[in-house]
């Protein structure tokens, strides 16, 4: 018996992933007709109940006012568990163009062999003098609104982060009460995001984070609690881009946002969650969120992270995500990671068509990726002092106390004045009314910065820059070029040489 209730639950979990994996394609598909047009657009989702044959059903029905669509994006979705849920397959679509005078009704049998599948066209309906253009694509299951509804705002949330110029989104789930009425709640909106020439892609995604993180990564409001300001946040970014084909460039944009609240001290459970020591790896493909591609995770997993002070503890796919849990991260400290790749000029002639995998891409989305998330590290170091640093670093900084109590005590215990005169002269110090222990911190706060300096990478990875004074004025030299050059570093490019 046992079996068989565990058979039951193991196909209601498959037949709502089916569901769900199909409808988060089908806004993928919405917001590429959305990037299609060019123009403003609405992206909406729509999750109701429905009464048929007295069954009670929930619909979901996904609109865009976009380009039209070319009906064959849906010959060739994929089911990852055909045939196991309660779902009759049919997808109902209508569609429109500008230039159009009627509206377009298919439906497609996406329990069909893609092969064999076919798109059944429906009697049209006119325009009514009306220009626009957009597409409605509904589904129907049996499956538990609520459950589909909260899927839909986990993943509508984070597609939220990427802060799509030109597009707006709306979750609405419909409801009806005792008299029949119907009632609509929108569970999740955003105003129309125009472009703008000094915010790049990046630079969107890395404000989206901030907001998602200050939100607890919630559909809530701001929490004063832990972010009354976003001062305790550190945001670094990094971009890389390689030439593929013709105009066709591959792009990797990388935001890595740390958390920090070292005051916190909230009965909120949600406050304290905020600052755990996992992190989700949240990983973008072409403007909508998804399963995280092996080339992906294997660049993750292949950084030197302890050269950033950082030490996994463990690296694990939950969920087709990547969970990182760390070691030895300061109380109330969280780490956030997101990770856009997308074609930066998109063939859009052909925006539906399937190029299929290959090898050579994996290959290059592995090596921006993970050189993408280089630039995001040192970015973060070279933006905020003492931020990531190395393990050797931190190791150094433990014999700085005792390094300058040292220098202090020869400074102060010396008899030759003009050496005293000299040395609170590169201290930037006066020699009257001086206490020791304020030496010793001047002395201890040069040698920490300098360590702090030396721990960072030189601007031009193919050169060696020099040390920095501990005291005085830091000032250039002449860099010793290197001798050896990386393999394949020309072949990166970045994105504002486009």
């Amino acid at each position: 018996m046992n079996h068989v209730k565990g058979a039951k639950s193991i196909i209601l979990v498959a037949a709502l992933m089916e569901v769900t994996n199909l409808c988060k394609q089908l806004i993928s598909l919405a917001i590429q007709r959305c990037r299609l047009s060019g123009d403003p657009c609405r992206l909406s989702v729509f999750v109701r109940r429905i009464t048929i044959s007295d069954s009670l059903l929930t619909q979901i029905s996904i609109s865009d006012t976009g380009a039209g669509s070319c009906l064959k994006e849906f010959q060739d979705l994929k089911l990852g568990c055909n045939g196991l849920s309660q779902w009759d397959g049919i997808l109902s679509v209508t569609t429109t163009s500008l230039g159009d005078f009627e509206l377009y009704h298919y439906k497609v049998n996406l329990k069909e062999r893609a092969s064999n599948r076919k798109t059944i066209k429906l009697p049209s309906s006119p325009k009514k003098n009306a220009i626009f253009s957009g597409t409605e694509v509904s589904v129907t299951s049996a499956e538990e609104m609520e459950v589909i509804l909260e899927d839909m705002t986990c993943f509508l949330r984070k597609m939220v982060i990427l802060k799509i110029n030109n597009i707006a989104i709306e979750l609405v789930a419909e409801s009806h009460d005792g008299h029949g009425l119907q009632h609509e709640n929108a569970v999740l909106a955003t105003e129309l995001t125009s472009p703008n020439s000094e915010s790049s892609n990046v630079l969107q995604l890395a404000s989206g984070l901030e907001d998602y993180v200050c939100k607890h990564r919630k559909l809530s409001e701001k929490c004063l609690s832990c972010f009354s300001s976003r001062d305790n946040l550190k945001v670094g970014n990094g971009q890389a881009c390689q030439q593929k084909h013709g105009n066709d460039v591959f792009s990797v944009e990388v935001v890595i946002l740390i958390s920090e609240n070292e005051l916190l001290d909230s009965s909120d459970p949600s406050c304290l969650k905020a600052f755990e020591t996992k992190t989700e790896v949240l990983y973008f493909r072409d403007f909508s969120p998804c399963s995280i591609h092996q080339s992906a995770s294997k660049a993750l997993r292949s950084i030197k992270w302890n050269n950033y002070g950082l030490t996994p503890r463990s690296i694990a796919d939950e969920e087709n995500s990547l969970i990182f849990e760390w070691e030895t991260l300061p109380p109330y400290t969280h780490i956030d990671i997101a990770l856009h790749c997308y074609n930066k000029q998109y063939p859009l002639q052909a925006i539906y068509v399937k190029v299929p995998p290959l090898r050579q891409g994996t290959q290059l989305e592995t090596k921006l990726v993970k050189e993408a998330i280089s630039l995001a590290l040192d970015d973060l170091k070279e933006r905020y002092t003492g931020a990531l640093l190395s393990d050797h670093a931190l190791k150094i900084h433990n014999h700085a106390p005792d390094l300058a109590r040292s220098i202090a005590g020869l400074i102060l215990s010396s008899d030759d004045s003009n050496f005293q005169s000299e040395c609170f002269g590169l201290l930037g110090m006066q020699m009257d009314n001086i206490e020791e222990e304020a030496i010793e911190k001047c002395i201890k706060d040069k040698i920490m910065s300098a360590i702090d300096m030396n721990d960072r990478k030189p601007p031009n990875l193919r050169c060696r820059a020099a040390a920095p004074f501990l005291f005085g004025d830091d000032h250039l030299q002449e860099p010793e070029y290197m001798d050896e050059y990386d393999d394949g570093e020309e072949d990166g490019c970045n994105l504002m040489d486009f």
